[in-house]
């Protein structure tokens, strides 16, 4: 049996999710059943606009596939005044949406991250993991 990992869930990757990319649902259904899913809320909004903006999903669709899809396999970590502070320390390496996610897992005791985002690798204490 493979032991389980916490891995947090980043916006880019579920917005090649919420656009139908065959190697994002192929990656995350191998993830699901093995391993325990995060993200924040913050993750959720930037899903929902850049799904609209960039690719044209509609706003209902992408709140579709979040209550249908992320919500029943991922668990939403909080953001609050504690990670906002811890957030703020980060801003010289990361930009802030980023820095408010590491802070986030960081607070969580999360050490890895399903990213295309390279800048992520900067955090030495954080793992990025993307597309097999």
């Amino acid at each position: 049996m493979r032991k389980s990992l916490k891995m947090f869930l980043d916006a880019n990757f579920l917005i090649y999710l919420n656009t139908g990319e065959q190697r994002a649902w192929s990656f995350f259904e191998s993830l699901v059943p093995d391993n325990i899913l995060y993200t924040d809320a913050l993750v959720l909004d930037e899903t929902l606009y850049i799904s609209k903006k960039k690719y044209g999903v509609r706003y209902t669709d992408t709140a579709d596939f979040i209550k249908g899809v992320i919500l029943a396999s991922t668990k939403i970590l909080r953001i609050g005044e504690e990670e906002l502070a811890y957030a703020m320390r980060l801003l010289h390496t990361l930009d802030p949406s980023d820095a408010i996610h590491i802070a986030v897992m960081i607070r969580n005791k999360e050490k890895a991250i399903v990213s295309e985002n390279k800048r992520l690798d900067a955090i030495k204490t954080i793992k990025r993991i993307w597309l097999q």
